[in-house]
């Protein structure tokens, strides 16, 4: 007798044991978004509002940022220079610049921090390449039209004389455009520099695309250019070739 009592009491303890454990296991299971705000409100109440991290789970994958590979300064390196304004005759010298090509600012470098200047304001400044040892020119384009048309920005002058040779740079920035189903592309944006040759007439710009760009600066001395180009192998969107053609034409 008493051992079938106490395999009933056995029983009965076993039922409620897996009772309670089924009551936690929905208390611990809430069913509603409500439900479950209510639950984190009150723990961290509880908690003096800071929870403690819970386990950590799996299929995690490791974030990085994309990088920005490349730069918007005509040159970025702070270089010796000196800066002359619209509005006032002396210029301005002894300084560390740089010319940020999307901003349209220059930037000084100064003890207490960078400060800026607005492109607007300058009318050219001349710096020390200090990986060439040259020096290098940028003029305001404001002065000069395209097309007929206003141009902005700045201007490098490259060489200079009868006939002048002028740079542009232009930005042209790529998005990521990695795919990683397929694992080809790049993860980071791309900020590449987009160069544009120019003579003038007068203030009227003409972009150098080919050799028959060039022909208005050829009235009488085609046949001679046209021996040179073929002699020096000048290509028309190399900086190095374009500079010994103008300093031809210059002669």
């Amino acid at each position: 007798m008493y051992y079938r009592f106490e395999s009933l009491l056995t029983k009965q303890l076993a039922l409620g044991l897996v009772f309670v454990a089924a009551f936690q296991l929905q208390a611990q299971d809430p069913l509603t978004p409500a439900v479950r705000a209510n639950n984190f409100n009150w723990r961290l109440q509880q908690l003096g509002g800071k929870l403690q991290s819970g386990d950590m789970i799996s299929g995690f994958s490791s974030y990085e940022m994309p990088d920005v590979i490349g730069d918007t300064y005509w040159d970025n390196h702070w270089a010796q220079s000196s800066l002359l304004m619209y509005n006032r005759s002396e210029a301005i010298e002894g300084y560390l610049i740089r010319f940020d090509i999307y901003k349209n600012e220059f930037e000084f470098k100064l003890s207490g921090g960078v400060k800026v200047l607005q492109g607007a304001l300058v009318k050219d400044m001349i710096w020390l390449d200090s990986l060439t040892g040259t020096t290098r020119v940028l003029i305001n384009a404001r002065d000069f039209t395209e097309d007929g048309a206003k141009v902005s920005g700045f201007i490098e002058v490259l060489a200079e004389g009868k006939y002048s040779l002028y740079k542009k740079l232009r930005l042209e920035i790529l998005k990521p455009d990695f795919n990683p189903a397929l694992n080809v592309g790049s993860k980071d944006a791309r900020i590449l520099k987009k160069e544009a040759f120019y003579f003038n007439q007068g203030t009227e710009l003409t972009r150098i695309k080919s050799k028959k760009s060039l022909e208005p600066l050829l009235q009488g001395r085609a046949e001679q250019t046209e021996k040179y180009i073929k002699t020096e192998n000048i290509r028309f969107n190399s900086e190095t070739d374009l500079v010994k053609l103008f300093q031809f034409l210059n002669k």
